[in-house]
């Protein structure tokens, strides 16, 4: 009986406290504004703050093309390293862009403090702020801008991103 205890405790313990530390690096804002600079903004800031700083762990994929053009993505998903995926979605001509960050249990107050760093990268004037929950970060106006919104799950943190009218 002790047995089976103990090997429940070495195995349901280490879980859920590997799952609730994950904690993204800091963006380095000013490194962040110069490439979106010099890319002249054709790569998505979040994608590029990703390559800054975890491994590639697969090609992209669920690749798709605009109608227009058969040499230009407009959606695709990516793995990096420490679980976490990037999925990239604009294909609708008026649509907006919408964005997915898939990453292991994450610490809400640091992913809050990410958010609005990452918000600052892209060098977009619009006031933000925080609902009540603090699930949502948007503009102050609720009008046009970057929409970024945290949800939980057992093993799980998404950040939902949609940028548009």
């Amino acid at each position: 009986m002790k047995s089976i205890i103990h090997l429940c405790m070495l195995v349901v313990i280490p879980v859920g406290v590997l799952a609730q530390n994950f904690e993204l690096e800091q963006p380095n804002i000013t490194k962040l504004k110069a490439q979106q600079e010099q890319s002249n903004y054709q790569q998505d800031v979040l994608y590029t703050y990703l390559l800054n700083n975890y491994k590639v762990s697969s090609d992209k994929t669920d690749v798709k093309m605009y109608d227009y053009s058969e040499n230009m993505i407009c959606a695709f998903t990516q793995e990096f390293e420490n679980g976490i995926t990037y999925t990239e979605a604009q294909c609708k001509e008026a649509g907006g862009k919408t964005i997915t960050l898939t990453l292991p249990r994450t610490n809400k107050e640091s992913l809050i403090q990410w958010i609005e760093a990452m918000f600052q990268s892209t060098g977009m004037d619009i006031k933000h702020s925080w609902n009540s929950e603090k699930t949502i970060y948007r503009p102050a106006d609720e009008g046009a801008g970057c929409y970024y919104e945290i949800k939980e799950t057992d093993m799980n943190t998404l950040v939902k991103i949609y940028c548009g009218c």
